[in-house]
């Protein structure tokens, strides 16, 4: 059913039959105009970074709030996360890149400057 809003200029080509030409082409011309900008919302909407899930969450920045080594906690979105790292330390107040999610273990590393 969604898929019918692709179709838009072809179900507004009956305006054709129902008005003058001098009439139907701007009316037509109009509906075809918010076909594309339509057209181009949805196409910019399924080009966007996934923002939920674990898939959100990988490689962005979070704050350590309790020392990690191998395991501690960081704040990320304002939640407190258990967090593990792989033969780093890191110590309270750090700042932390989130590489992977394990169960509901953040696996962090050290925040590159780039």
């Amino acid at each position: 059913m969604c898929h019918l809003i692709l179709f838009l200029p072809v179900f507004a080509l009956p305006v054709f039959w129902f008005f003058p030409f001098e009439t139907a082409l701007p009316l037509y011309l109009i509906i075809l105009g918010v076909s594309l900008f339509i057209y181009f919302k949805i196409f910019k909407a399924m080009r966007q970074q996934v923002r939920t899930g674990s898939e959100g969450i990988i490689g962005k920045k979070g704050f350590v709030v309790e020392d990690i080594d191998p395991e501690g906690k960081i704040r990320y979105a304002s939640e407190i996360w258990n967090a593990r790292t792989n033969g780093n330390r890191f110590l309270k107040g750090e700042h932390v890149r989130i590489c992977g999610i394990k169960r509901l273990m953040l696996q962090v590393e050290k925040l590159s400057n780039v």
